[in-house]
């Protein structure tokens, strides 16, 4: 009984740590929506096969919300699912994980849109 009590509170812990995320980016299997964000479904791409892929999804942010808050949710977010830091700049946060590589860049300024793309090493 012990056990199962200790699962859940761990399984409640990781649920609520996983920044203030309630969803998740359509088409990537476990990528937060950071709370805010918006996702563009007409610029949504997808591609691949048994051996490599790519999947891309646009972003649109609110005002005030800047590229800075949106990395530091994903650096906080992302080490928690699995994902390792790569690369930072001003415009892009690159991670890693396995042999997928997750690209989250800054592609427009009014209103801030963003890109986050996922592909294989291969």
């Amino acid at each position: 009984m012990s056990k199962l009590l200790c699962y859940i509170f761990c399984l409640l812990c990781f649920s609520s740590s996983i920044a203030s995320a309630r969803d998740f980016v359509a088409g990537f299997e476990d990528i937060p929506l950071m709370d805010g964000l918006e996702q563009i479904d007409s610029a949504d791409i997808s591609f691949g096969n048994e051996e490599t892929r790519f999947i891309e999804a646009q972003l649109q942010a609110p005002d005030g919300c800047t590229f800075a808050n949106v990395q530091k949710f994903y650096q906080e977010t992302l080490p928690q699912l699995g994902w390792s830091g790569e690369e930072k700049n001003a415009t892009l946060s690159k991670f890693r994980r396995e042999n997928d590589i997750l690209e989250i860049a800054k592609i427009g300024n009014s209103p801030l849109k963003i890109s986050i793309s996922l592909k294989n090493r291969n």
